[in-house]
């Protein structure tokens, strides 16, 4: 397990092998939804611009586009929310198509994530493919840089504020709701913004827990996992599950206990 973290309220920090590298998985989608945004704000692309899904684009895996037609009338906004929330791994490889690998990574150099890198589309290798790609597949990250970039969405040090705000509503329409949230929905008026990632041996989720009193951003990854099921009590994701108990608990007077039903 790597795992970062900071407290906006107190700027107490706290980590677990933070700036160790590892395979982002679907992590990866959250830079690239801050470089669209950077383009979108700089006229490069609009939110309604119309993306048609190519047979490139087309790949198994998470999402649902896979399963419908590709001829359906999609906007690149519809692009990032279902590559955001459902993960779709189609709508990535299109937005992807749309800001450039490039630009993703020139983007997290500038915004001082060092170890952060897109290495190619969803399920394509690139090429030439590095020894770095062989080994972390479609991205590579720390559990630093993630928090990090949350930690600017979340301060509004990047964009504008209408547009970190906007990337904060999408990532709380997550859909995935195993790791981070599932021990911590009984503390009142505390929600989740959140990306994760997975794949057989990994799980990860990087996201900012909402409080009325502020904010918590926290990163984890816990990979080389023995249990390699596609289950919501996979191992992976019940570590990363208590590891945010652990942490709101932690910050957060206990919460009420559950009320006893006849």
């Amino acid at each position: 397990v790597t795992l970062a973290g900071v407290d906006l309220k107190t700027g107490e920090r706290f980590g677990l092998a933070p700036d160790r590298p590892v395979q982002t998985a679907s992590v990866i989608k959250l830079p690239v939804m801050v470089e669209a945004f950077y383009q979108m704000q700089k006229g490069k692309l609009r939110w309604s611009q119309p993306v048609k899904e190519t047979d490139f684009d087309r790949v198994r895996g998470s999402g649902i586009l896979q399963d419908l037609s590709p001829q359906l009338n999609l906007t690149l906004g519809d692009a990032i929310t279902l590559m955001i929330d459902l993960s779709d791994n189609t709508a990535a490889n299109m937005v992807i198509h749309a800001t450039g690998i490039d630009a993703v990574n020139a983007r997290m150099r500038q915004l001082g994530l060092k170890h952060t890198i897109l290495f190619g589309y969803v399920f394509h290798a690139r090429h030439p493919e590095t020894a770095e790609a062989k080994k972390f597949g479609l991205g590579m990250t720390t559990a630093s840089d993630m928090v990090r970039l949350l930690t600017l969405i979340q301060q509004h040090k990047i964009l504008t504020p209408a547009a970190c705000d906007h990337m904060l509503k999408i990532l709380s329409k997550q859909r995935a709701d195993d790791a981070f949230p599932r021990y911590t929905s009984n503390y009142p008026g505390v929600t989740w913004a959140h990306k994760t990632g997975a794949l057989d041996a990994l799980r990860n989720d990087v996201g900012i827990a909402q409080m009325p009193a502020g904010a918590i951003v926290l990163a984890g990854f816990a990979y080389d996992s023995p249990d390699q099921q596609w289950t919501a009590d996979n191992a992976a994701l019940l570590v990363l599950a208590r590891l945010a108990q652990t942490v709101l608990a932690h910050f957060l007077p206990a919460p009420p206990a559950p009320k006893a039903t006849n």
